[in-house]
């Protein structure tokens, strides 16, 4: 063989062995892909899964919170009846006792009066 026909072997083993390389990475870049794929469908699958959970949640929360409401309405209106009931109670008891007090003072002062000449 002359020096030429070295060179082009040494061309073609090299592109050989340049094509058995591509090959190699292709092939292993499909299988990361195809990895890559599975675990994008998992994860896809496991958050449609968790956020039907979330959605579940959510409207156990909001059932309570209606709850809370009706709960905070009826204090509310006990509270309202309770303030008219203290407003009647306070209109009834309080005037006949102070007039009683003043009653008494008034007597008091009397007696201390009619005692003391």
């Amino acid at each position: 063989m002359e020096g030429l026909d070295w060179v082009w072997a040494a061309l073609i083993g090299a592109g050989a062995l340049a094509l058995l390389a591509i090959a190699y990475l292709i092939l292993r870049l499909t299988r990361t892909i195809d990895q890559l794929t599975h675990t994008v469908h998992d994860l896809n699958q496991h958050t449609g899964e968790m956020l039907g959970g979330v959605n579940e949640t959510i409207a156990g929360v909001n059932v309570e919170l209606a709850r809370v409401d009706t709960i905070v309405a009826g204090v509310q209106s006990i509270t309202a009846t309770t303030d008219a009931l203290v407003g009647v109670v306070h209109a009834t008891v309080s005037n006949p006792m102070i007039k009683a007090a003043a009653y008494a003072a008034g007597a008091a002062r009397a007696i201390k009066k009619m005692q003391g000449e």
